[in-house]
């Protein structure tokens, strides 16, 4: 009974060695096999990584680049947005300045037109007032003139001696 114990687990060593000396040579084959197969499945995993990373990246820069691009326009556009609001700010002023000016001057030229009008009252008031004093003139002078002629007529009767008393015939 002994050598059973000792022959099974000897047989069971010998054919575990066989089928482990068969297998040894191929295993190793396998390995190397399956090492070069996750190797590579590794290397087309990681070139693939690479690839999507190197687009991802060019993405990544086309979009920064489109970014930049729409915000330098969004800039520029924000940029003639405002000088276009301080145009017509800087309009709107000058217009409502102009206007303010002009108002000033018309009611300036108005306070001097109403000066004028109040000389030009009192100067046709006066041409009035000297017409009426020539009208008086002419009609005193020519009423003079003609108490001249009477006055100088009756001096003439005067100064003329009076005609001798006819004799009287009896």
């Amino acid at each position: 009974m002994n050598k059973t114990y000792f022959i099974a687990p000897l047989i069971a060593l010998i054919v575990f060695t066989g089928f482990y000396s068969v297998h040894r040579g191929g295993l190793k084959e396998r390995e190397a096999a399956k090492a070069a197969q996750v190797e590579a499945a590794l290397k087309a995993k990681n070139d693939a990584d690479l690839a999507a990373r190197k687009v991802a990246m060019a993405d990544a820069i086309a979009a920064a680049e489109l970014r930049k691009k729409e915000k330098d326009a969004k800039a520029a556009k924000e940029a003639a947005d405002k000088e276009a609001r301080q145009v017509a700010v800087d309009a709107r002023d000058k217009a409502s300045r102009d206007q303010d000016k002009t108002a000033k001057q018309i009611e300036r030229i108005q306070k001097e037109i109403d000066a004028e009008q109040a000389v030009l009252a009192k100067f046709a008031a006066a041409r009035k007032e000297a017409e009426a004093e020539k009208a008086f003139l002419l009609d005193f002078v020519t009423k003079s003139q003609a108490n001249v002629q009477v006055l100088q007529t009756l001096l003439t009767k005067l100064n003329t001696p009076a005609p001798a008393p006819a004799a009287v015939t009896k």
